[in-house]
């Protein structure tokens, strides 16, 4: 078991050499984690992560000219499908159809700036509800300190990546026999959660209120919060590596 967890409410309020030594958990829950799962899931051979529009556009071409298993550009920009790319930040279009075999060289938003914010740490798994059981079942073979990372939106905090954060917590806390420590932000989280799924209509409900749900009804992609909001469909584990940059399944996965 881990020694600690740690959540780190945005990427801002810690600085990058604080994930040095640890396991962090990237969680963008409305929709770069739930996405990046479903890819890898779906068939993807790999999620390449990139911060900016041009990097990603740059990757792909360099990638066209010399791979044979295809390459597509996915993700957003204020939640919409940036011009000239492939695919959008919909869980939904990752289908094994669409992605089966293909690289996916993917930037949005905020889910992949928060990866990056986290690469000293030693490992960096990417969390979504869809591949909760795996994520907590891996982070308690783990030890040390664990970071859970939640993206937020445009710089503020985001209800749905806190579920998250507080659904892995407290897993972590129901399967342990040992003293687990929670930081206090670990703390709220759990709360936060618990309380949530206790309410009327339970997750879904919550995660619909949430700052992310909000933004995504009002561009018309409510059903997304539905496909974000399903716990262990997958039991897949996806795992940034350092040396190549790309986002593949585990191997413990």
């Amino acid at each position: 078991m881990p020694d600690e967890i740690r959540t780190c409410l945005l990427p801002v309020l810690s600085q990058p050499e604080d994930f040095s030594g640890s396991t962090a958990v990237i969680l963008d829950i409305l929709r770069a984690s739930s996405t990046i799962t479903t890819a890898l899931h779906s068939g993807a051979s790999a999620v390449i992560p990139c911060q900016e529009i041009e990097e990603a556009q740059e990757i792909a071409g360099n990638l066209s000219e010399t791979s044979d298993s295809g390459v597509l550009l996915g993700g957003e920009r204020m939640g919409i499908m940036i011009d000239g790319f492939d695919l959008d930040n919909s869980p939904a279009r990752y289908s094994a159809d669409m992605v089966t075999g293909k690289q996916i060289v993917f930037t949005t938003s905020n889910g992949t700036r928060a990866l990056k914010r986290a690469v000293q740490a030693d490992r960096i798994l990417i969390g979504s509800f869809l591949n909760l059981a795996a994520v907590v079942k891996e982070l308690s073979q783990s030890s040390g300190v664990v970071y859970l990372v939640c993206a937020g939106t445009d710089g503020a905090v985001t209800g749905e990546d806190c579920l998250c954060a507080g659904a892995i917590a407290a897993g972590l806390q129901e399967i342990t026999s040992e003293k687990l420590t929670l930081d206090d932000a670990s703390r709220m989280v759990v709360d936060y959660y618990r309380t949530q799924i206790s309410g009327p209509g339970g997750l879904l409900t919550a995660m619909r209120a949430s700052q992310g749900g909000r933004n995504l009804i009002q561009r018309g992609f409510e059903e997304d919060i539905r496909l974000c909001s399903e716990c262990d469909r997958y039991s897949v584990l996806p795992e940034f590596c350092h040396e190549s940059g790309i986002i593949m399944l585990s191997s413990a996965g």
